[in-house]
């Protein structure tokens, strides 16, 4: 409103412009016919001197000059508006873009969600397998269980099986450090071909084997040999 008033206020100044303007001519006329002291005009019901025109002129000019501020005043703050309606309008489009898709985030939550809960099935059931797995490990170990028969100790050599030990099932352990463990069929096939020592990061701590008649026995080190089930 404030600025539809300015305009209409400076249509009224332009007018008043153009009619002290007529006046000026006609009193410039007429100033030389009967002397420019002397002479008088009338402008909106008022008789005025020639000076007083001039006056009239020169202030409905500076009035002019003000309006005119004004209104380079408010096209520069109108600018900033529609800069500032533009910024906010991208904004606001995009804030719409990310309304209308929240079905589709929503949706996507959803199955991540059922995705993050198959997993944790999938997890329950390994640890179920794990555990069954360490308890056939441990009814391993309690199926190996060592006879009552007293251990046989051989030093580092070859033997013939049914000849320098009993054909049977043994857990062989080393005596010492331990040393490579070899083992041969009647045909001279490698049956068992290992490393049994002490420190088990250069090889095994002991081995389960199955010694049958006619094996041969290579042992690098002396070892011993726990018959059992």
């Amino acid at each position: 409103m404030a600025s539809l008033d300015f305009v209409l206020n400076k249509k009224v100044f332009l007018k008043k412009v153009a009619i002290v303007a007529v006046a000026v001519i006609i009193f410039v006329s007429s100033g030389y016919g009967i002397g420019l002291n002397s002479a008088k005009t009338e402008i909106n019901g008022e008789k005025l001197k020639y000076e007083e025109v001039v006056k009239e002129i020169e202030d409905a000019k500076k009035d002019i000059d003000t309006y005119e501020a004004k209104v380079k005043e408010i096209q520069s703050k109108i600018k900033s508006v529609n800069n500032e309606y533009a910024q906010r309008k991208t904004e606001f489009d995009e804030a719409l873009k990310i309304f209308e898709q929240k079905d589709t985030i929503a949706a996507e939550v959803t199955k991540l969600s059922g995705e993050v809960e198959s997993k944790k099935g999938e997890i329950a059931t390994l640890d179920t397998s794990i555990q069954s797995k360490k308890n056939e490990i441990a009814s391993l170990d309690q199926v190996i269980k060592e006879k009552k028969e007293a251990p046989i100790q051989l030093p580092a050599g070859q033997f013939v099986v049914g000849k320098d030990i009993p054909a049977g099932r043994y857990k062989v352990l080393p005596v010492g450090r331990g040393a490579n463990f070899f083992v041969y069929d009647s045909n001279g096939n490698n049956v068992v071909n290992t490393i049994i020592y002490s420190n088990s990061d250069f090889g095994v701590s002991e081995y389960i084997t199955l010694l049958s008649d006619g094996y041969i026995i290579d042992a690098h080190s002396s070892f011993k040999y726990v018959p059992v089930e």
